[in-house]
């Protein structure tokens, strides 16, 4: 499935090149890309889904939290945008036992999610704290129903963007490691906590 997207995403692209398009057939091929994009990113989670499922990432290590999420932290500070990151380590010893891809895959989308779910010059916090990683993020948002945000392609309305897995491949994540997640919403605020 990767190959005949990206095969069709460079043709795509050797299009849109055409010096001759007319301003519609430009739109009508950048819609083509854009939709090709969301397959393309479609497919890499679920197949991301798929080798979690299967137990493919054999690799585990002793990573120390702190040290890991400094350094995402450029990366982080480029998907928030001009969302305020802010961070805290009450425990900077904090070490978990995990594969290093599938705890980048989960701090990503908990941070995509919160950049996704917030509002214009809002707030994003990392917070370490015991054996607890929370990632929260202001919104004008009300509660995401706790029963479903963690089911694959459920997304609260149709306005978000998405294709509903990113939650999904974080419990799952965390079910792989041993660990959970849960989510809670207070004072205007969405939090996602794992405990490792």
């Amino acid at each position: 499935m990767q190959t005949p997207l990206a095969v069709f995403q460079t043709k795509l692209d050797l299009l849109l090149q055409q010096p001759d398009l007319t301003r519609r057939q430009a739109e009508l091929i950048q819609g083509l890309y854009e939709d090709s994009n969301r397959l393309a990113r479609l497919n890499r989670n679920l197949l991301l889904l798929a080798k979690i499922d299967n137990r493919q990432y054999g690799q585990m290590e002793d990573i120390r939290l702190t040290r890991f999420l400094d350094e995402l932290t450029p990366f982080l500070q480029s998907i928030a945008g001009d969302l305020f990151l802010y961070e805290e380590f009450t425990d900077s010893a904090l070490t978990v036992r995990a594969n290093r891809t599938l705890l980048e895959s989960l701090v990503n989308n908990l941070v995509v999610n919160a950049v996704r779910h917030n509002r214009p010059k809002g707030e994003i916090y990392l917070l370490v704290s015991g054996r607890e990683l929370t990632v929260s993020n202001t919104s004008d948002e009300p509660a995401l129903d706790a029963r479903l945000i963690f089911n694959r392609f459920y997304r609260p309305s149709e306005k978000v963007k998405g294709n509903g897995l990113g939650l999904a491949i974080v419990r799952a994540i965390c079910e792989y490691h041993g660990w959970t997640v849960a989510y809670r919403y207070e004072e205007g605020m969405h939090r996602f906590t794992v405990r490792f």
